[in-house]
Parts: structure tokens; C-alpha cells; sequence
């Protein structure tokens, strides 16, 4: 019982001690800013009544945001005769996230990094991307005032050059971000 007593009293004592706590704290708010207000404010002499006015300015400042995550895309790719004589491959199942917080929206830059390859088709993005030998910039509309949205899935339809041959190549399309 004498314990139970003890107990309360702690509870109690930390209560008053944590609003204490609060008022200083507030009070250490408080003057800066009446102090602050009194420095800017326009005061009245002589007989009329003072009068005093301040104002405070906040500005809010948001880092640019741009994020792309390449989801399921393989390391490499395996040519086949069959491909050769269609003369193109298509990639299916890869995703791409985005996440750009640009108003203006963004810049997506596709290059083709392999000799055996001569063109890049994506499709599944907001805009279709397609670079024909030298890198595409296509411009893609903001994603701000929208909800994130899910992992695009996108497909790719590479083009094969003429002479190419059967055989395992490295992932031949380097996708980046830009401003617009």
C-alpha cells in the first residue's frame, strides 16, 4: 500500500515536473518571438494610443526528386538464329519506378549500347520512347498533384543489325533521368 502511495506520488511529481517543462519551453518560444515583434513593429508617440504590428515570413523549400528503378530487366540477352532472321527481339516483363517531383515534368534519355543493336522501341511509359542509332530524350509529362504511381511494365522491341550473330550480349539500352 505504502508502495502503491510511493508510486503515485513518483507519477504525480513527473507530471508536474513535465509541465513545468512545457511552460519553460513555451516561454523560451514565446518571448524570441515578442521580442521580434516589438524590434519590427511601428509604435505611435505622444498622446494617441500605441499601436504595434508585426509579421513573420515562412518559406518552404522541397528538394527535387528524381528516381528510376529498373525492376526485373535482365543482365543480358540471348540472340538466337530465329532472331537474327526475324531481325528483331522483343524484351517483355521488365517494370520501370518512377518518382519525379518536377512541376515542368522530366527529360527519360535512351541509348543503345550495343554495336549488335540498332534501334529501341519502349513501349508501356507515359510516352513511347524509340532511339534509331543515336540516344532519344523523350519528354514525360509531371507526375506531381498524382499519386504515386505503381511500377510501369514496359516492353522493349530491339532491332537487330545486319550482321550480327547468334550469342549472349550484355543488357543493351542505358536509360537515364533529366531535367527538363
Amino acid at each position: 500500500m505504502a508502495q502503491d502511495r510511493a508510486g503515485g506520488s513518483c507519477r504525480t511529481a513527473d507530471k508536474r515536473v513535465m509541465s513545468a517543462c512545457v511552460r519553460i519551453i513555451t516561454a523560451g518560444i514565446a518571448l524570441p518571438l515578442a521580442q521580434l515583434a516589438f524590434a519590427a513593429s511601428d509604435t505611435v508617440s505622444g498622446a494617441g494610443a500605441l499601436a504595434a504590428h508585426a509579421s513573420i515570413d515562412v518559406a518552404i523549400s522541397i528538394p527535387r526528386v528524381m528516381q528510376m528503378r529498373l525492376i526485373a530487366h535482365p543482365a543480358a540477352l540471348d540472340v538466337s538464329a530465329e532472331d537474327i532472321a526475324r531481325g528483331s527481339i522483343t524484351v517483355s516483363g521488365p517494370s520501370i519506378d518512377l518518382l519525379v517531383n518536377d512541376r515542368s515534368g522530366f527529360n527519360l534519355r535512351a541509348e543503345l549500347v550495343s554495336a549488335v543493336f540498332t534501334a529501341v522501341r519502349i513501349a508501356g511509359l507515359p510516352a513511347t520512347v524509340q532511339a534509331i542509332g543515336a540516344p532519344a530524350i523523350v519528354h514525360m509529362p509531371t507526375m506531381v498533384g498524382r499519386p504515386r504511381p505503381q511500377p510501369l511494365p514496359v516492353a522493349y522491341e530491339l532491332q537487330l543489325a545486319a550482321d550480327a550473330v547468334p550469342g549472349r550480349y550484355t543488357w543493351p539500352v542505358a536509360l537515364s533521368l533529366q531535367e527538363p
